[in-house]
């Protein structure tokens, strides 16, 4: 199975569907008291889907990316719409310094899953992290290297396989030094995130 990536380009979108969204942005208060309702609105809107749009908003009003990782937080629900890989990669370089757990956490949990992928699809899946990871933030890669060991070791592939796979997983760079755990405070908001 030929895992392919929806290319992520600089889509364009037209500014000005969102401009009525953006209404007022308070420097200080709670998260909630920083913006108004249609704008948290709009973020939970952008955020449901396939992430491609979000970036485009924060590309243009990037001082709303502090208010997106808080909103990414404290979501409770998420569409089925999985988000596209090098979306959520952007969405990570534009927010360093904001990483807090629960957003990361939440983040990747809207990434494709591969707990069920067979041998085939999940060397094919490696294979493009592989080849695309210099557009790959590299918690991602971090991440799915994870996924990828505990796919294996829930599935019980031929030893000859397992190799090729693992001498593969040396060629990603990648940022383990990430702990999604739930040690820290965010664990508190009782949501639902990876063991």
């Amino acid at each position: 199975m030929n895992i392919a990536y929806t290319s992520f380009m600089e889509e364009e979108y037209d500014l000005e569907t969102y401009d009525r969204f953006l209404g007022e942005f308070k420097q200080e208060g709670n998260h909630w008291d920083k913006i108004e309702k249609r704008t948290a609105t709009l973020f939970q809107v952008l955020i449901d889907g396939d992430l491609k749009e979000l970036v485009f908003v924060l590309k243009h009003y990037p001082k709303y990316v502090q208010i997106v990782c808080d909103h990414f937080r404290y979501l409770y629900n998420y569409s089925e719409q999985e988000a596209d890989i090098y979306a959520a990669s952007k969405l990570l370089e534009m927010s360093e310094g904001y990483h807090q757990k629960q957003f990361v956490r939440n983040l990747v949990r809207k990434l494709t899953k591969i707990n069920e992928y067979d041998i085939s699809s999940l060397k094919s899946f490696l294979d493009e992290l592989i080849e695309n990871q210099n557009r790959i933030h590299p918690i991602i890669l971090g991440f799915y290297k994870v996924e990828i060991e505990n796919n294996m070791s829930h599935n019980n592939y031929h030893k000859l396989q397992i190799k090729v796979i693992e001498k593969n997983l040396t060629k990603l760079i990648v940022d383990s030094s990430f702990d999604f755990t739930a040690s820290d405070r965010d664990a508190n908001l009782d949501i639902p995130y990876m063991d």
